[in-house]
């Protein structure tokens, strides 16, 4: 290695040092890094209730905005017909329900759609997703 490049990686290891070092004990970049963290954790969590709407693929029969499509009921105003563990309990195992007045009335309405079961999802976004629904 000759001396000019020697001298070049010395200024390169130098300024990657300072920079490091300047970074550390910068207190504005770190309360920065700090709030762009917290800012970022907060849209994932609120995304990922909406996410896991659509993971589900709920919008198919139910709409976007949960306001029900021709292919299934509008889920809005839940709250004044489910509790969240019956939503939960339904989600998991739709075919527990069939004889359930809400259903038998919902399946007269739609006779040709039908509700996968979700048993296999996480109960926390099970959980998550109840909420969701009770909320509108």
């Amino acid at each position: 290695m000759s001396n000019a490049q020697k001298w070049v990686a010395v200024v390169l290891v130098s300024f990657l040092v300072l920079l490091f070092v300047g970074f550390l004990t910068n207190p504005e970049e770190e309360n920065y890094l700090n709030n762009f963290s917290e800012n970022q954790s907060q849209q994932i969590e609120e995304k990922s209730t909406q996410q896991i709407y659509l993971d589900a693929d709920c919008v198919t029969c139910h709409g976007a905005n949960q306001e029900g499509t021709e292919n299934g009921p509008s889920l809005k105003n839940l709250s004044t017909k489910w509790t969240k563990q019956e939503i939960i309990s339904y989600l998991r195992n739709p075919d527990d329900f069939k004889n359930d007045d809400r259903i038998l009335a919902l399946n007269s309405k739609y006779p040709d759609s039908f509700m996968p079961n979700y048993n296999n999802m996480d109960i926390k976004d099970l959980g998550k997703l109840a909420d969701l629904l009770l909320q509108k």
